[in-house]
């Protein structure tokens, strides 16, 4: 008798194996296909963690709407959002979360433009000067400290790789530095300082404005008072002490040297007769520093502290704007046998309209008919036979959205500016204590690079007495 085989067919194998696949699948899919347990979890996290979120914007929303209504912040001081009238005296405030802020008498905040710290607080006088608040602990009010050691101590810009790479300056090594400004007891006891929103614009008032009611309208006034011009390198006239601005869209203070900066930024709210709980100086090397690493704070901003060509009027920022703007267009013209100097052709007038910025290289027909003296103060046609000409836009002050930091208006590029940090060293030799004495500058210009001249750069190559279309100032507040 034969005997049936027990065992599975081959068939049978093969069914029962295909059956075991079509089952693993559909219970993958059930656990991570696109309706599977495990997107199903991830979808009620996703779900969970938004309704979290949701309850905690309500939840702060519906604090802020009591704290706006009570005026008291969440350390029962005044909101910062209540101060929209000018104080009659200085008031101790705080925003929606807690960070201290100190309004000064004579001043209302913006609250239009802000009214969180972080974001940059605006303060305004009776006259529209705008200035922002920018938080400082007594430890934070210091210079920045290089950690790269430079051997050649004249060359240009180089990366300091030991500590957040910041731009080295020109004669950085030279030990007599000093800060001639600043407050630092100010600083401690509120906790903060005050920086101009914009660079120093001039003031209606003075002889070379060109608002004031005498000039021909658009007049581009230099350093030089020859030929009917007259110098923007004063801080009186007729007896009467001018007085920077702080304002959007007006003419920088430009060809002004470092002595009269001091002067005119100390003219502005300082004397007894000020109704206003400021004092008020050329902007100091440690508040510059302390700007910078508040602005760089944002991991966003980081970058800003060794390249700022996308947040500054630079040479190599090719930005061409969409909106008009006041501004001025010079020309510098470079020998093309490289003979021993370059050579400025400043515009005779601003103009309104829309600039492309950056340096540009121009025409042979442009340079010999359209730059000649019917643009440029110096009366001579330029033919790039001759020279290499090259377009520089300089700006009026915040005239450029982008270029906003915090709330600050162009710290990077536009004009270099000058503080109260200086030296009596000499570029040749060893350090001194007497003589010339020399000023670091700070930011780069639309002469430089941002690259290469970021928003940290500190240029310690010019005197106090030296005056340039490129370089400017800024004033900074401490409260009284």
């Amino acid at each position: 008798m034969i005997k049936k085989n027990k065992g599975i067919t081959l068939i049978t194998l093969v069914v029962t194996i295909i059956v075991l696949i079509i089952l693993a699948t559909v219970s993958i899919n059930m656990v991570v296909g696109e309706n599977g347990l495990i997107k199903k979890a991830e979808q009620a996290r996703d779900a969970y963690e938004e309704s979290s979120k949701k309850e905690i914007e309500d939840l702060n929303t519906m604090l802020e709407e009591m704290m706006k209504a009570t005026g008291k912040g969440p350390n029962s001081k005044t909101l910062v959002d209540t101060l929209t009238d000018i104080q009659t005296s200085t008031v101790d405030a705080e925003d929606v979360n807690g960070n201290k802020i100190v309004v000064p008498r004579g001043f209302f905040v913006r609250t239009d433009l802000g009214t969180k710290v972080n974001d940059g607080i605006v303060i305004e006088d009776d006259q529209g000067n705008q200035f922002v608040w920018v938080p400082c602990t007594e430890g934070q009010y210091k210079k920045h400290e290089y950690k790269t050691p430079k051997v050649d101590d004249t060359k240009e810009s180089t990366p300091d790789d030991g500590n957040g790479n910041w731009r080295t300056y020109v004669y950085r090594n030279y030990v007599d530095w000093k800060e001639e400004g600043g407050d630092v007891s100010s600083v401690t006891q509120n906790g903060g300082f005050y920086v101009a929103r914009f660079e120093a614009g001039i003031p209606d008032n003075a002889s070379f404005s060109i608002n004031n009611e005498s000039n021909e309208e658009m007049t581009y006034y230099t350093s030089d008072a020859t030929n009917g011009n007259k110098s923007k390198n004063v801080s009186q006239e007729n007896g009467i002490n001018l007085k920077p601005v702080s304002k959007q869209g007006m003419q920088a203070w430009n060809y002004i040297s470092q002595e009269n900066a001091v002067k005119v930024s100390s003219n502005m709210y300082n004397g007894e007769e000020s109704n206003y709980g400021v004092t008020s100086q050329l902007m100091d090397g440690i508040a510059w520093d302390r700007t910078v690493e508040w602005i760089a704070s944002e991991r966003e901003k980081a970058s800003i502290v060794t390249d700022s060509k996308d947040y500054g009027n630079y040479t190599n920022n090719e930005t061409q704007l969409a909106e008009d703007v006041l501004y001025a267009q010079h020309i510098l013209a470079t020998k093309n046998d490289n003979s021993k100097t370059t050579e400025w052709l400043i515009a005779n007038k601003y103009k309104i309209g829309q600039p492309k910025l950056g340096a540009e290289n121009l025409t042979n027909t442009e340079g010999s008919t359209k730059y000649n003296s019917a643009d440029y103060t110096n009366g001579t046609s330029y033919s790039t036979t001759t020279h290499t000409l090259e377009k520089r836009i300089e700006l009026s002050t915040g005239a450029v959205e982008q270029f906003k930091l915090k709330n600050i208006y162009d710290m990077a590029g536009n004009m270099w500016e000058w503080t109260t940090e200086t030296g009596h060293h000499s570029t040749t030799d060893t350090n001194t204590t007497t003589g010339t004495k020399f000023v670091v500058l700070r930011g780069g210009s639309f002469t430089s690079e941002g690259t290469i001249d970021p928003v940290t750069y500190r240029y310690g190559k010019y005197t106090t007495t030296n005056i340039f279309v490129h370089y400017g100032f800024r004033v900074v507040l401490y409260v009284k």
